[in-house]
């Protein structure tokens, strides 16, 4: 538990110099970086999203979490009322320019819901859960997102009228070789001693 809570302040400092470190947050769908939880293997990067003030959530909005390293096949969650997509293009938005490796999967969460959401709702808690599963454990600032949603601004010409922005989020890094380098002495002797094991069996 101790371990968890270490990267609780860590995130939130991650997704605050994320925020301010060139994201363009205009009223949207905004995925805030929660935490990174190590397991087996595993390291699930959660995030909490929020549905800034002016904006409305319609059926078929979306907001994607371009190149996550490591991704899980199956992985990706998100409340019952989002689907969600993995793709080697992301979804994008025709008025944004993302950066967007092809050979690194994208995730993009699409509302789904009857109901429109209307902003400000989160960013503690946000709209429910959404992430997925990376086999690295190394929080990076260098990842984006966009998002597609309207804006909600009564009795004014531009209610409901679609909008769309970008900013960056928290995602996983690869490994550098260097610190790659650093698990191989760990390494051999494991597998020494896991034929030893299979040996014996």
């Amino acid at each position: 538990m101790r371990h968890l809570r270490s990267r609780a302040p860590l995130g939130a400092l991650l997704t605050a110099a994320a925020l301010f470190a060139g994201s363009t947050v205009n009223a949207d769908i905004i995925p805030l970086f929660n935490v990174a939880t190590p397991g087996v293997g595993i390291c699930t990067f959660s995030y909490n999203v929020e549905v800034a003030t002016g904006t409305r959530v319609n059926t078929g909005d979306y907001f994607t979490i371009y190149d996550f390293n490591g991704y899980i096949a199956g992985s990706a969650f998100a409340p019952a009322d989002w689907a969600i997509t993995v793709g080697a293009l992301g979804i994008t938005p025709p008025s944004q320019l993302v950066a967007d490796s092809p050979s690194t999967v994208n995730l993009t969460f699409t509302y789904t819901g009857l109901a429109p959401i209307l902003g400000p709702a989160g960013p503690i808690g946000g709209i429910g859960g959404f992430g997925a599963d990376s086999k690295f454990c190394n929080p990076s600032l260098g990842g984006q997102y966009a998002s597609s949603a309207h804006k909600h601004n009564p009795g004014k010409a531009d209610d409901n009228s679609l909008q769309a922005n970008q900013g960056f989020t928290v995602t996983p890094a690869v490994p550098e070789a260097s610190s790659l380098a650093l698990l191989l002495p760990g390494l051999v002797p494991l597998g020494i001693v896991l034929r030893r094991r299979a040996r014996k069996e």
